[in-house]
């Protein structure tokens, strides 16, 4: 591996019963993180991946991950 990446997704409810996507992300050490994206962070994730399923960001880096929460964090 050459750094984090995203191990797997999955589609969840928010408590508002709104969509999010759950990616996990495995680090190098064998750990696992998961990460709970809102709609803007998604959107994001997959364009940047020019993915056209969830299934497709399996394997991508954990930096564009950050960069999508980063992205939906200041779309305002």
């Amino acid at each position: 591996m050459t750094g984090p990446t995203i191990k797997s997704v999955r589609l969840a409810a928010a408590h508002e019963g709104i969509a999010e996507l759950v990616v996990d992300i495995q680090f190098d050490n064998g750990g696992v993180t998961e990460v709970a994206l809102d709609r803007f962070a998604s959107q994001a994730l997959m364009d940047a991946c020019q993915a056209n399923s969830a299934e497709e960001l399996v394997g991508q880096s954990w930096e564009l991950v950050r960069d999508a929460l980063n992205t939906s964090y200041n779309r305002f």
